[in-house]
């Protein structure tokens, strides 16, 4: 954390890609799905977690998180999957720091290239060339709404093993984008239509 993490994740992943040579419809997909309020609250949006408590008391079990992308760029880099009040305690710092010193558009960045896509891809230029074959810059709405899919779940959405939970997962990203006015519903509807060809 005291040194360049952008740094010293980019002479780790093969591809880094910088946030400009990202597709706005690939990140606008991430946002609207992932975390619609980030470029507005800080490192923690209140209403996603106050909305996340009340699903969870209604269910009676954890089902919802309110996690923001900032929260799970610490967990991806920092923490493991132990559910202690320790390690959420690390995870708030973490956020906190990271919030801190880097600008929204740097943490998307590092976010979107040390994510896991399944069939042992991390990055976004590496999973766009993994499952379509092509250059992240060649995406077509359709491909960056399907890769902003599979995060969630990397196993579950892995369009060349589960394409039909995929298109499912897809088409949930579409209506998100839609709701957030990235997109409006014909374009939508075209994206949704629109044929993949999965490598």
């Amino acid at each position: 954390m005291n040194n360049n993490l952008i740094n010293q994740i980019s002479r780790r992943v093969p591809n880094y890609t910088n946030i400009n040579d990202i597709p706005n419809n690939l990140k606008n997909a991430v946002v609207a799905t992932e975390d619609r309020r980030f470029y507005q609250h800080g490192a923690f949006d209140f209403i996603s977690i106050g909305r996340a408590l009340i699903t969870d008391i209604k269910e009676g079990k954890f089902k919802e998180g309110g996690s923001t992308i900032t929260q799970q760029l610490a967990k991806n880099l920092f923490l493991s999957n132990d559910k202690t009040i320790k390690r959420k305690f690390k995870e708030i710092f973490f956020t906190m720091e990271l919030e801190r010193r880097y600008t929204k558009d740097q943490i998307l960045e590092m976010y979107l290239n040390v994510i896991y896509y399944g069939s042992n891809v991390y990055g976004v230029e590496n999973a766009s060339e993994r499952y379509f074959n092509k250059s992240l810059k060649k995406l077509s709405l359709s491909e960056c709404s399907m890769l902003a899919g599979i995060p969630q779940a990397p196993n579950d959405y892995n369009p060349e093993k589960h394409i039909d939970k995929a298109k499912k997962r897809q088409k949930i990203v579409l209506n998100a984008m839609v709701k957030s006015g990235f997109i409006n519903k014909k374009v939508q509807e075209n994206a949704w239509n629109k044929s993949l060809v999965i490598n």
